[in-house]
């Protein structure tokens, strides 16, 4: 086998006059492109970076001016696959070249001043939307992700303020780029790219993002892609490079700037410009036809998880979407499981809803969601462009939308079980490794972070997730086995917070089931038992079980309803010491069939703790204690002899006799027994004048309402 001859930059740079001889200019680029990575030294790589940028400059008699467009296009492509590698390439960042790159990419760059090298450039620069553009932007990108040093060079010089032009459909010239018809496909690769440097150039800078957002309105840009994308899978790449930036867009925001007019939380880091957001993120996530947690979901996730749950958004949250985009009815039928009507049904056929919960399950009107305004140019029909004054309108209105609580959610658990079903099926265990390279804590904690906030934040999500997880109806009998060995969402969960080799996983799945149980430690350990509690517990900084939950027991009264004019509350008896875990099992849900303290199962049988031993039992027990005994005598290592000085010593098995003889061991029970009925007694006493003040506080506000009356 022969080895691969290396790559000479001198093959191309010893071409003279390489604007007129075109056909050994196009044969030693092909020969660069189709070069091995292993054929190319890092010194010739340089070189060779140098010779093409070189052409590519802005003088006047540079090659690239008479070359042909096929020439053109192959030496940006050469760039391109020689600038892939870091080692060599970071000739690419020096000041001359990272400008050349930046005419040929077509981005909307301020006006440069005469000292600048984007100013000597003479000839007109290709269409935004031309294949060398891209070709450029590739460049670009992979300079970014390659050289960090690059990101910074790409934001001081204006890269930002450009990239949020460019996806507002402006020009180098302020002109709106026209898409054109059939241009489509062309348009996507753009997007991508765009997304791709907005994402790399808005990391940990803040400055940035400020410009972007104050400035040049890219909130406004991105709900329009966002929005107006179809969610199919020819579209994926872009829309998840889009959510990347809009994820970074929200958490690099300076949160030191000054709170707008219509903000109620001034001390709060989220700025309301950004609640329009939420609405086209959840047009999307509801309309892609995919459950499982690979780009783009889980980059929906992550914009998701970076939107609060606030009071003036929440109908935002709740609402599904009609109509998430045009081409939304192209992507799933209507009776498909993925769609907005599918998905509807599944959760209108999960509970009969009452009367008044089907009432309040009805169209958003108009008003009550809304999207800021995009003044868009007559001669290009998809721009995204808007006016600085109306950069922080909010006069547009959303699609209609479902009242549905319950479909965030559902899907997030359907999306959730799906990665179980694939990854970890019953009966394997979150310990073990994953196939496909899967890492657990970097996948999960973002998907069971949302759902944690989601019932944090809002009381109808809360109260869906209970009941799903934990119904009523939940087998609890032991035939069913251990709760946290079940096959479903709710064996899934508890599996994870078990789990040792994944903390961040296990502690976001405590914080999950913490949530839903309103943080009520006794509650929790109800619902899945102290053995399954019991780590969440510790984070919380409870290291024992917590005392027992007495329910409110409400006045009986004649008729239905209490007297007229009253407001007494009923009383509230807390237990005068902390009681044991078994006083977990008292519950207004099922009184009749107490739950067992540490496996949350039911308790036919009771749980007693401390059960006396029958005679019979004490017998058996001493025999099995003798033999014990017996076996340690005649061990020649263990003696276990007794006597004092002077003394024959006796074996154990012998003073046991004697004492049992004796009455000595009577006694001592005798004395434990006493010993018990007096700390019983005690605790009726105490219980017993808890009680009589408690009687006593209610009978005086009793009197003073019925004096006042």
């Amino acid at each position: 086998m022969s080895v691969p001859r290396s790559l000479s930059a001198s093959s191309y740079i010893n071409i003279r006059d390489r604007g007129t001889r075109v056909g050994e200019v196009r044969r030693e680029l092909n020969i660069a492109i189709d070069a091995l990575p292993t054929q190319v030294d890092p010194t010739e790589r340089e070189l060779y970076l140098n010779a093409i940028l070189g052409d590519l400059n802005g003088r006047d008699d540079a090659p690239w001016t008479v070359w042909p467009d096929d020439v053109y296009l192959l030496s940006l492509t050469a760039i391109k696959s020689l600038g892939r590698n870091p080692v060599g390439s970071e000739t690419l960042l020096s000041p001359d070249h990272l400008s050349t790159l930046l005419y040929h990419s077509v981005l909307p760059l301020d006006l440069p001043s005469s000292s600048s090298t984007l100013a000597t450039f003479s000839r007109p620069a290709p269409a935004p939307m031309s294949l060398s553009a891209r070709e450029a932007l590739k460049i670009l990108a992979n300079l970014l992700v390659l050289h960090s040093a690059g990101r910074s060079r790409l934001a001081a010089a204006g890269g930002a303020r450009a990239i949020a032009r460019a996806l507002a459909g402006r020009g180098p010239d302020r002109e709106d780029v026209e898409l054109g018809k059939g241009k489509e496909e062309e348009n996507t690769e753009r997007l991508f790219l765009l997304g791709r440097l907005g994402f790399l150039v808005t990391i940990d800078r803040p400055k940035a993002v400020k410009v972007m957002v104050d400035e040049e309105n890219v909130v406004g840009s991105l709900i329009h892609h966002v929005t107006t994308m179809a969610p199919e899978s020819v579209n994926y790449a872009a829309l998840s490079e889009l959510l990347k930036m809009m994820n970074n867009i929200i958490r690099f925001y300076p949160a030191d700037h000054p709170a707008s007019s219509t903000s109620t939380h001034s001390h709060d880091p989220w700025d309301d410009r950004f609640d329009a957001l939420l609405y086209p993120v959840l047009c999307v996530f509801y309309a892609i036809p995919i459950i499982d947690l690979s780009p783009p979901m889980s980059y929906i996730t992550h914009v998701l998880l970076s939107i609060p749950f606030h009071p003036r958004i929440l109908p935002t949250w709740h609402c599904v979407p009609e109509s998430p985009s045009p081409s939304a009815s192209s992507t799933a039928t209507p009776t498909s499981p993925y769609s907005m009507r599918g998905l509807l049904n599944k959760i209108s056929h999960m509970s009969s809803p009452s009367s008044t919960q089907s009432q309040e399950r009805r169209k958003l009107s108009a008003g009550s969601l809304t999207l800021p305004t995009r003044s868009k140019s007559p001669t290009s029909p998809s721009s995204p462009r808007t006016s600085s004054s109306s950069s922080s309108s909010r006069d547009g209105i959303v699609p209609p939308g479902v009242y549905e609580p319950a479909a965030l959610p559902t899907k997030l658990l359907r999306i959730f079980d799906h990665f179980f079903d694939t990854y970890i099926p019953c009966p394997d265990k979150p310990d073990d490794e994953l196939p496909h390279g899967q890492v657990l804590d970097e996948v999960l904690p973002p998907l069971l972070l949302l759902l944690t906030n989601a019932a944090i934040g809002s009381e109808p999500i809360r109260a869906v997730l209970k009941e799903t997880l934990l119904p009523s109806t939940l087998d609890r009998s032991a035939a069913a086995g251990p709760l946290e060995s079940r096959n479903g969402t709710l064996g899934n969960i508890l599996r994870l917070m078990g789990c040792a080799g994944h903390p961040q996983t296990k502690n976001t799945a405590g914080e999950l089931m913490w949530a839903i149980c309103k943080g009520d430690a006794a509650d929790l350990c109800v619902e899945i038992g102290y053995g399954n509690a019991a780590g969440v517990l510790f984070q919380k900084g409870i290291s024992g079980p917590p005392s027992a939950k007495i329910e409110e027991v409400q006045e009986e009264y004649t008729s239905n309803e209490p007297p007229s004019g009253s407001d007494l509350s009923p009383i509230n008896i807390q237990p005068a010491t902390p009681t044991v875990a078994s006083t977990f099992a008292t519950t207004s849900s099922d009184a009749s069939a107490p739950r067992h303290p540490i496996t949350g199962l039911k308790d036919d049988n009771g749980f007693v703790t401390g059960t006396e031993m029958t005679q019979d039992e004490k017998e058996r027990e001493a025999e099995r204690l003798f033999v014990l005994f017996d076996r340690m005598e005649r061990n020649p290592v263990i003696s276990m002899k007794s006597g004092e000085n002077g003394e024959k010593k006796k074996d154990i098995k012998d003073l046991m006799r004697e004492k049992l003889e004796s009455g000595e061991v009577s006694t001592w029970e005798k004395k434990d027994e006493e010993s018990e009925r007096i700390r019983l007694e005690e605790e009726e006493r105490l219980d017993e004048e808890e009680a009589m003040r408690e009687l006593q506080e209610y009978k005086r506000r009793t009197t003073g309402i019925i004096g006042k009356q």
